[in-house]
């Protein structure tokens, strides 16, 4: 338990340590629409991989993904970004996973809470992962929260990844059509 909450405290030192190293650059204050938008532009061809980055960092900075999906239709339209909001979403949601795996553990994996409506939805990402994290993204998409939480549960990287990538395209490929039809929703 002792090495849980040395795992624990080096995570949040990570991630402290992410948020104020964007603060100090000034990353962060790029990462509105506009400013993701014009990066994507002014890069060419390198913008999308910009983009991916971009996701990735903002994830890490607790930035909800559906605002990188909206840029992403604003930026390059229904179709395209609808492609380039799920790979970006993909990547980012894999990156997350890896590194809060490797720092965080797996703490919630064996854990027992005496509340059932809290341990119940434990119990299901055990007996049916991929069908449960489908449905946790079909709803929550890639809220950071969701994506250390189950990163630090005992799912494995495969399953989160097929969830993943089935739960979050649905919604995503909505909203990037509709931030690309003009519906600027932000």
């Amino acid at each position: 338990m002792n090495n849980t909450w040395v795992r624990l405290a080096l995570l949040a030192s990570f991630l402290v340590g992410v948020f104020v190293i964007g603060r100090v650059t000034g990353f962060t204050e790029e990462l509105t629409v506009d400013g993701i938008r014009e990066s994507m532009r002014t890069a060419g061809i390198g913008g999308f991989a910009v983009f991916v980055a971009i996701f990735c960092v903002g994830q890490l900075l607790y930035i909800p993904g559906f605002v990188f999906v909206m840029v992403s239709g604003l930026a390059y339209g229904p179709v395209w970004g609808s492609v380039a909001s799920v790979i970006a979403a993909t990547v980012s949601v894999a990156v997350s996973f890896v590194i809060v795996r490797t720092i965080g553990g797996q703490p919630l994996k064996d854990l027992n809470i005496k509340r059932a409506f809290l341990q119940k939805p434990l119990d299901h990402l055990q007996d049916r992962p991929i069908r449960s994290m489908i449905i946790i993204r079909l709803f929550l998409w890639a809220i950071p929260p969701v994506n250390y939480t189950l990163a630090m549960s005992g799912v494995t990287f495969r399953d989160y990844m097929i969830a993943a990538v089935i739960g979050m395209t649905p919604p995503f490929v909505v909203l990037s059509i509709a931030a690309g039809l003009g519906f600027n929703l932000l």
